[in-house]
């Protein structure tokens, strides 16, 4: 007896120490996540938020087609303006506030599934979804929002189903009213969420007439005040100003489904070798072992290690060789197939949260492959719930106690894969491809609102050079409108200037769709145009756009032009 009670203690301490290395293993990455990776998507939704806190109007004055999403970063803003009455240091600061949201919903999610789970597995599904940013972004943009409140949403509707508190089935509508605000293609959410009231709520008719209320009453009110502040003739002019400006975001149905379809025949072959390599592996594992040993359904277990165990090492391979940042969509693909094999092993309690969480993961997936231009692979750690769900049924598909150790260990080597993955790879303030995190090439801003970063050496200086320079030429009320491709925006809050361009948007389109805004705008047309340069020679992408060039000569004509170090400054007034 007391060696039995021996060896438990033994196991519970080695249970702890896996526990205790983890998380501290989650905390270095959520350190390291705070003060880096802002690339120029992530100014462009800061620079968006700062001209909504202005006082621009959206729809009439900002064009950006992530718009709705601003409040969440607004907000934040708005907080750290108020106290400390600058904007130096408060990319930092949401960067950490990203952070803590990301950390504050995986424990609420980790509470959720341990109403329903072991604690080892609802651990793990918790930790998967905190060190998995589908941009690999901390701050609080379009993107994480998307996948924050839709989580939030899906934990509020398994609640309800669970409990059914109707105030946590209206706090769940009220979260997808948020995801939808974040982006608006979300809206694929509501059917699926009505389908598993219709399936699940222990007051099918209440549950669905709640959920479907506060959605519509949320919808009618925002879409109202649009409406009658702005008259749906100007709204509809101003939504079609929009649309012509982001090219990119408005690809026919059938590009995309073609290209979609593409990536896909793209990543079958690599799965048929993965499992064929897998296979002839377990063959060669099993023949070793005794002949006795393994049934049927510990060589399938076995086969399925296997192939984990080639997709991981495929994994390594690819952070190693800096190529892409999305190799590790072909293991959740594998994640998701693999738990939808293995349903028929899920209790009734176990399968209701496994269909809540797929639902919402898929539908995301989908609310990102309609809304946005990004390929397939890259699209795929939006459907984060649907992958942290199929843990369940993998985790029950491991009957044997020594296929069971390795499937954690697998799962053990995927994380420390994803931190690797996390301090090794860096996306920079330039915003032009990714960068490993070579030491001598990292450098920190000491100036501005990037304050606290670490970054590349060309980023680092970019914000050193330029912050000054905005202090010297641009004054406090001009009208500024930055251009590049891609757009670095976040000079926007260096000085208190008012944005003078349609939107923000980190991949604009210059054409005559512009004249178009300062047609409805007058008051925006721009005192200063800030065109990105090199020691006075514009921008690649500029010189070739013979409409951008043409209109400053002919029609905007500026008075004075005065060449930085990385921006030529262009004055419509001499100073």
């Amino acid at each position: 007896m007391r060696g039995t009670g021996n060896l438990q203690d033994s196991q519970s301490r080695k249970h702890r120490l896996i526990y205790i290395v983890l998380t501290v293993t989650a905390l270095l990455c959520g350190l390291i996540w705070s003060v880096t990776n802002v690339s120029h998507d992530c100014t462009y939704h800061i620079s968006m938020s700062q001209r909504l806190l202005s006082g621009d109007r959206m729809f009439l004055e900002m064009w950006e087609p992530h718009q709705t999403s601003a409040f969440l970063t607004a907000a934040l803003m708005w907080i750290y303006e108020k106290i400390f009455r600058t904007t130096t240091g408060i990319v930092l600061y949401l960067q950490v506030c990203g952070i803590l949201i990301r950390g504050g919903i995986a424990l609420l999610l980790y509470r959720a599934l341990r109403r329903e789970l072991e604690k080892p597995l609802a651990y793990g599904c918790a930790l998967l979804f905190f060190l998995i940013s589908p941009k690999d972004f901390a701050l609080p943009e379009f993107a994480n929002m998307q996948l924050w409140f839709s989580t939030l949403a899906a934990i509020c509707l398994h609640a309800y189903l669970r409990g059914g508190k109707r105030l946590t089935l209206a706090a769940g509508a009220f979260c997808l009213c948020l995801a939808v605000l974040s982006y608006p293609s979300c809206l694929v959410l509501f059917p699926g969420a009505i389908a598993l009231l219709a399936r699940y709520s222990p007051d099918r008719r209440g549950g669905i007439l709640t959920f479907s209320g506060v959605c519509s009453g949320a919808g009618i009110a925002v879409a109202g005040y649009f409406l009658l502040t702005l008259g749906p003739d100007t709204l509809l002019q101003c939504i079609k100003g929009m649309l012509a400006l982001e090219p990119s975001h408005t690809v026919s149905a059938t590009d995309k489904l073609a290209g979609y379809l593409q990536d896909a025949l793209k990543t079958l072959p690599v799965f048929l070798a993965v499992g064929a390599a897998g296979f002839v592996l377990s063959r060669l594992l099993q023949a070793l072992r005794r002949p006795a040993e393994g049934n049927g359904q510990e060589r399938r277990q076995l086969w399925l290690l296997c192939s984990a165990g080639i997709l991981l090492a495929g994994f390594l391979l690819n952070i190693l060789s800096l190529q892409n940042r999305t190799a590790y969509s072909l293991i959740f693909m594998a994640v998701i197939a693999a738990g939808s094999w293995n349903l028929r092993k899920l209790t009734d309690g176990e399968k209701r949260l496994y269909l809540c969480l797929t639902t919402f993961g898929s539908l995301e997936f989908l609310a990102t492959l309609l809304l946005s231009n990004m390929p397939l692979l890259p699209s795929v750690p939006y459907a984060l719930p649907a992958i942290i769900a199929a843990l369940i049924p993998i985790e029950k598909a491991f009957t044997c106690a020594e296929m069971k150790r390795w499937g954690c260990r697998c799962f053990i080597c995927l994380v420390m894969l994803l931190a690797f993955r996390c301090v090794y790879i860096r996306t920079p303030l330039t915003g032009k491809g990714q960068m490993c995190s070579i030491l001598s090439n990292l450098s920190v801003v000491r100036s501005g609102p990037a304050w606290g970063i670490i970054s590349n050496e060309d980023g680092v200086c970019i914000e050193r050079d330029s912050y000054p320079e905005w202090k010297q030429w641009i004054r406090p009320g001009d009208k500024v409108w930055i251009i590049g491709v891609p757009a670095n925006t976040l000079g926007y809050l260096y000085e208190d200037v008012e944005v003078a361009g349609p939107s923000t948007m980190s991949t604009p389109s210059y054409s005559s769709a512009v004249l178009e805004y300062w047609r409805m705008n007058p008051d925006k047309y721009p005192d200063v145009i800030v065109a990105e340069s090199y020691l006075g020679t514009l921008a690649y992408e500029l010189q070739t756009n013979t409409w951008l060039l043409s209109w400053l000569e002919e029609e905007y004509q500026p008075e004075q032009v005065v060449d930085g170090t990385y921006y030529k400054y262009y004055f419509r007034k001499a100073r």
